[in-house]
């Protein structure tokens, strides 16, 4: 699968859709702390509302699942681009920094956009295309994104520098691409077959919890997909603001260098993307990932024991934990499209909800991650977090067949 020609309408539309959708996402994802802080908002105020955000939309996470399952995917993703808009508007005439707490909320942490996009993917499509499909949206959105900070930076710079005066247009941008976003997928965008009936849910007299419980009856496999994603994002997200950090202060990382591991890093992944995509339809999801994993391992162990800064070009293309990018990020791909086959198409906003609740446990994970965040015990806790990774999968892996 290496165009749209012959895919699914709505695998078609949510492609488009989402990655005009994204785009504007990336205009102002550098600059909503900057606005903030324009606005007055100290730096336990930026985090505080980052928080809040994070903890709001995850336990928001259960009852929209639920809805998804009742009112189907396609109903959920138009609130998400709707609440989207008024997030935008709000960020747009935001007069203080406290304004922006239901923007911060409702910007893509309330309804999240890119799940429900891969459940559109998972549903629409057969086993024997679901990676390919996958794999070639990253590259669309990857493509496309490489211009949305260059644009944005010309738009602050014509419009007053890096001050909220400058920046505020990006947001009138932002809601003119989300409401075009808006009404392309409402025309666009089919019901998908299979969902729950309008006719079916009032006549559907279980509550959320009740529903909650019966997902998880008698489905042994599926909690240890659970634990293993929820070790997977914390450990992620307990190393992940100290990176920048240790590359700069004890590799001796420069500007120049840094941009170059990010351009080494996005060019392979989109290289690699569809071939391994193949692959996985060909030869099975789990096996690209074990095969591409280890490279992730590899190159934590690179960026920890590199003699000197010019070694950091192979980390961006390997790819390291916490880093992303590089030939390791490709193996993703195959990894969620697992998660998401693992559950039947009934069950899938539910399974939404889960995954959405399991993003709570990044909030103490920065906190956690502080307590390693010195040069002297980095080393450590890179190399640990390897091997304790390793075992976890060659271990505890939970079942899997392919559908």
């Amino acid at each position: 699968m290496s165009s749209l020609d012959g895919l699914d309408e709505r695998v078609r539309a949510a492609i488009v859709g989402t990655g005009v959708h994204n785009w504007g996402q990336r205009l102002t994802s550098q600059y909503n702390l900057l606005y903030a802080a324009g606005l007055g908002a100290s730096a336990v105020e930026l985090g505080l509302l980052n928080s809040i955000a994070g903890a709001v939309g995850s336990l928001a996470s259960v009852p929209l699942g639920w809805a998804t399952e009742r009112y189907s995917v396609r109903r959920v993703l138009l609130l998400g681009y709707a609440l989207g808009a008024v997030a935008s508007l709000i960020y747009a005439v935001a007069g203080a920094w406290w304004m922006l707490i239901p923007a911060f909320i409702l910007g893509g942490r309330l309804v999240r956009i890119m799940p429900l996009t891969d459940i559109i993917f998972i549903s629409a499509t057969g086993p024997e295309e679901r990676t390919g499909v996958m794999s070639l949206s990253r590259v669309v959105w990857g493509a496309i994104n490489v211009f949305a900070p260059l644009a944005a930076g010309l738009t602050v710079a014509h419009f007053g520098g890096i001050n909220t005066r400058g920046i505020r247009p990006l947001y009138y941008l932002q809601l003119a691409l989300t409401v075009l976003v808006f009404f392309f997928m409402l025309r666009a965008l089919k019901p998908l077959p299979g969902g729950v009936r309008d006719a079916d849910v009032s006549s559907s007299k279980g509550s959320l919890l009740e529903d909650y419980r019966e997902f998880f009856r008698g489905e042994r496999w599926l909690k240890r997909w659970v634990l293993l994603r929820l070790v997977m994002q914390f450990g992620t997200n307990m190393a992940l603001p100290f990176v920048p950090l240790w590359l700069v202060e004890v590799k001796g990382a420069t500007p120049q260098m840094l941009g170059l591991m990010g351009t080494v890093g996005v060019g392979v992944s989109l290289l690699f993307q569809i071939p391994a995509g193949r692959l996985a339809d060909r030869i099975g999801r789990k096996k690209v990932y074990f095969l591409l994993r280890p490279v992730a391992y590899l190159g934590t162990v690179l960026l920890v024991l590199s003699p000197r800064p010019e070694y950091l070009v192979l980390v961006g293309l390997l790819g390291a934990i916490a880093l992303g990018g590089g030939l390791s990020s490709v193996g993703f791909t195959p990894f969620i499209t697992m998660f998401w086959e693992m559950v039947p198409h009934e069950k899938r906003g539910r399974w939404f909800g889960v995954e959405g609740l399991l993003n709570i446990s990044t909030i103490p994970a920065s906190l956690v991650g502080g307590c390693f965040g010195s040069g002297d015990l980095w080393w450590k806790f890179c190399c640990s977090r390897c091997c304790w990774s390793c075992w976890l999968y060659c271990r505890c892996w939970p079942q899997y067949q392919k559908p």
